[in-house]
């Protein structure tokens, strides 16, 4: 329980902390989800996330009815946002200095290994003390430990990608890429040795670092290298996996690949299929942008009853409203956004870098906004 409140709260600072709730990823998974060791299942998942149903707005009994609507309005309107934001964290149990980038070779001197489980005691005592504090919600500490652990345990791969989560939970996401990287580094050269000496324990969990590092690239204007990392989590795992796959989804939407994009939201969704999550307004648009009018409003109508104040959901709605022809009812769903949050999607920036709507949908709400005079 206290690791699922963790996720959900590297799931919230990624989505508020960093506006990546109105971020270049808006829109998902993570939808954040947890399978295994996955931290961040819903998602965290669009950072917009990918989050978890459960990760919502506490409301208390006002004495006016009205004030009772805005509270219920501002939670179902950031509970999508939460869930709405594409990010499948991996929190790998056993689991700054390293600048290591994609690619490099780890050289270690002669005599050290790779440690996969820790290899002395302290080390076990510090690593253990650094979850004890990630369970408690002592983010900022075990942050300092794993970096601590890092400096005097170099090639202990879990320390690395603990503090990649760590960093992740703090919006730190540049240096996170790093940790992590280094982690897969560390893995990717034990899986080398480990096919030269049988009998070396083998680090089991690269598709799990490589999603961790594919999402914070999704939420961090590197769509194309977390393209490259999510790909290959998607083939090491080897079996459909909903959390990789509502990100691997939204980086081949970010990348025009809106077919691949399609069958892999398809895929994801067939796996949620008992609870809508945010991530859907996504499938919804790219089936949209694919000329699958049908089987877009079919999602958007189950997105719009599950979220119907979020207004993500009723601008995306009334551009397909408008696609079907109906465009009084798209006027009037588009009018039922406060104005200053209807304004925003008049904003190319905002569509393009942090919204992220595809082409398609960009046009009709361009149209919408000139028809009502926003523009």
């Amino acid at each position: 329980m206290m690791m699922l409140i963790y996720l959900m709260m590297i799931a919230c600072t990624l989505l508020y902390g960093l506006t990546i709730v109105e971020s270049r990823t808006a829109g998902f998974v993570a939808s954040h989800n947890i399978h295994g060791s996955s931290i961040s299942q819903t998602r965290a998942a669009a950072l917009h996330a990918i989050m978890d149903p459960n990760n919502k707005i506490s409301s208390r009994e006002d004495e006016v009815q009205l004030s009772s609507k805005i509270i219920m309005e501002h939670k179902s309107r950031r509970l999508f946002l939460n869930s709405a934001a594409s990010f499948g964290l991996a929190s790998i149990g056993f689991p700054f200095t390293s600048a290591a980038q994609d690619g490099d070779v780890i050289t270690l001197p002669p005599g050290e290994q790779i440690q996969v489980l820790p290899s002395s005691s302290d080390l076990k005592k510090l690593f253990n003390e650094g979850r004890a504090l990630e369970a408690q919600g002592n983010i900022l500490a075990a942050q300092r430990l794993y970096a601590k652990i890092t400096k005097a345990f170099p090639n202990f791969i879990y320390g690395w990608s603990s503090l990649g989560n760590t960093l992740t939970a703090q919006g730190e996401l540049n240096s996170a890429e790093e940790a992590y990287t280094r982690a897969v580094s560390l893995c990717e050269e034990n899986l080398r040795v480990a096919e030269q000496s049988p009998g070396t324990r083998r680090c089991d969990d690269l598709y799990l670092l490589l999603l961790n590092r594919g999402s914070v690239r999704l939420n961090n204007n590197q769509a194309k290298d977390a393209l490259v990392d999510l790909q290959r989590s998607n083939t090491l795992r080897a079996r459909p996996d909903a959390v990789i796959l509502q990100n691997l989804a939204r980086a081949q939407e970010l990348n025009s690949q809106y077919a691949s994009s399609d069958r892999s939201y398809t895929t994801a969704i067939s796996m949620t299929a008992n609870e809508v999550n945010p991530f859907w307004i996504r499938s919804s648009m790219v089936k949209y942008q694919l000329n699958d009018l049908s089987g877009a409003m079919d999602l958007m109508r189950r997105v719009e009853n599950r979220f119907p104040e979020a207004p993500e959901v009723r601008a995306a709605y009334a551009v397909l409203l408008l696609g079907k022809g109906d465009e009084d009812s798209a006027r009037k769903k588009f009018l039922e956004i406060p104005d200053r949050q209807r304004l925003k999607f008049t904003d190319e920036q905002y569509l393009n870098n942090v919204i992220a709507w595809p082409p398609v949908m960009q046009t009709g709400i361009a149209y919408l906004a000139k028809a009502v005079g926003d523009r």
